[in-house]
């Protein structure tokens, strides 16, 4: 569980899901995904990599995340006309209100980075389990509370520009013995080239 306020402390996080998980890294490289990646992030990079992998399990009782942008990963350093990452999270179960479903700020990515949202301006991706939910780095968003009797569960895939340091460093968290039985040629595992992401996996 979370060790304070801000990563929840009735919310499970794991991740490394690149090694743990072959249905995730499926995901990993969802054409959807990687092409909405790729598009969006490509003003500001040549090339994308994998930032962060992790699953969210916001049990009964948590409460809400505080409202923040992701971006802030690295600091308030990068000039704001410049957009670092592209956001995904994958509903494992049905996302509601009274679950947790993620709170968003939608048009916040043009605020001022001292303007706070007034109750009314933020709402919740409620979707049902197998949906996905896209969101930018400069996006005010955090996870909901859960006053529900059920624990809402979603994987959390971040992609980045290909110049900054993952939060999550692909190097580490995914060993050689894994890695080498991974199919650049079909999965996008391989090292950088065009419309694929970089997991740093087999470098």
């Amino acid at each position: 569980m979370g060790r304070d306020d801000f990563t929840g402390r009735a919310t499970k996080r794991t991740g490394a899901l690149a090694a743990r998980s072959a249905a995730c890294r499926d995901l990993i490289v969802n054409e959807l995904a990687l092409t909405t990646a790729n598009r969006f992030l490509q003003p500001y990079t040549r090339k994308i990599i994998l930032h962060l992998t992790q699953v969210i399990q916001i049990n009964p009782g948590g409460a809400a995340q505080a409202i923040h942008r992701d971006r802030l990963a690295w600091g308030k350093y990068l000039p704001k006309d410049i957009e670092p990452q592209l956001n995904t999270i994958w509903a494992l179960t049905d996302f509601s209100a009274e679950n947790g479903a993620t709170q968003c700020v939608p048009g916040s990515h043009k605020w001022s980075w001292a303007r706070q949202p007034k109750p009314e301006e933020i709402v919740q991706a409620e979707m049902p389990k197998g949906s996905v939910f896209f969101y930018t780095g400069s996006v005010l968003h955090s996870g909901g509370a859960n006053t529900s009797e059920n624990m809402r569960m979603g994987i959390n895939l971040t992609y980045c520009l290909g110049w900054l340091r993952q939060e999550e460093n692909q190097y580490l968290s995914c060993p050689p013995s894994i890695a080498k039985d991974f199919d650049p040629s079909a999965s996008g595992f391989a090292r950088l080239y065009p419309g694929r992401v970089c997991l740093g996996l087999l470098q």
